[in-house]
């Protein structure tokens, strides 16, 4: 998606297969990450139709906390969003599909709602992969025990678990505020204009001066936003019921 030289519809599995040039050793298995497959049509029918037939994992995070996150995330850390829109406004917009959530955010973060409700996007896949390469997940049980949560998905696609025993559960990709927006997009325009591994170079050398872009206070939840979080609960409680009903999980964490 973020890179068309990569895009299947261009570079087909050749160039998708460039992103796993830093595997090393034997390649008996395979692991890659994205939150976007679930919502795209190419995706599914690429994956459904390799040999051998693909292990999916979905991993689903509570609507209400997950579009909070992304808020905040798309308004800071990427500041694709308008810093003069409260979380309301964006929310009443993306509910309704709003256009004019188009010219106060950028890419798909308006879509973040629609997004969450997973189970209208989740039954085309269950159409197209049998019931033993489909496996469901919260990501409420991850955060809550990363070791546990990682053996239990390893036992599932027969991976041996061992490896999780002494493995270091670090953070990454961080959300943080920023003070500067323009020149929070003006780092990050400038960024995706460097090759990949001379931007990773950059980064570890500049990160200790670009952290004075950086608000180190945490995010305060206003009694505003706590409102909308508990409007939301409500308005997606329909859709993470279907959910229950097609994946089995059990949604208690949830509620």
């Amino acid at each position: 998606m973020f890179d068309k030289r990569r895009n299947y519809s261009r570079g087909g599995l050749d160039g998708y297969e460039v992103f796993f040039d830093d595997c090393s050793g034997p390649k008996t298995l395979v692991l890659e990450a994205t939150p976007m497959y679930l919502y795209q049509q190419t995706a599914l029918e690429v994956l459904s139709s390799l040999d051998p037939l693909p292990n999916i994992v979905f991993l689903f995070r509570k609507p209400s906390d997950r579009s909070y996150s992304h808020f905040h995330y798309m308004q800071d850390t990427k500041a694709r969003i308008d810093r003069n829109v409260s979380f309301r406004e964006f929310v009443e917009l993306a509910r309704n599909d709003d256009p004019r959530i188009e010219k106060l955010s950028t890419g798909d973060a308006g879509r973040v709602i629609a997004y969450s409700r997973y189970a209208e996007y989740l039954p085309v896949w269950l159409d197209h992969f049998p019931e033993t390469h489909l496996h469901f997940f919260l990501f409420e049980d991850l955060t809550k025990d990363p070791a546990s949560f990682a053996k239990t998905v390893a036992d599932r696609l027969a991976i041996d678990p061992i490896f999780y025993d002494s493995y270091d559960f670090r953070r990454k990709n961080k959300s943080f505020r920023i003070r500067n927006a323009p020149l929070h997009r003006l780092k990050r325009s400038v960024g995706h204009r460097i090759p990949r591994r001379t931007r990773k170079r950059l980064k570890s050398v500049m990160a200790p001066v670009y952290r004075l872009n950086v608000d180190p206070a945490p995010v305060a939840v206003t009694s505003d936003e706590l409102r909308v979080l508990e409007e939301l609960e409500q308005y997606f409680e329909p859709y993470n019921e279907r959910l229950a009903a097609l994946t089995g999980l059990d949604l208690a964490p949830w509620r």
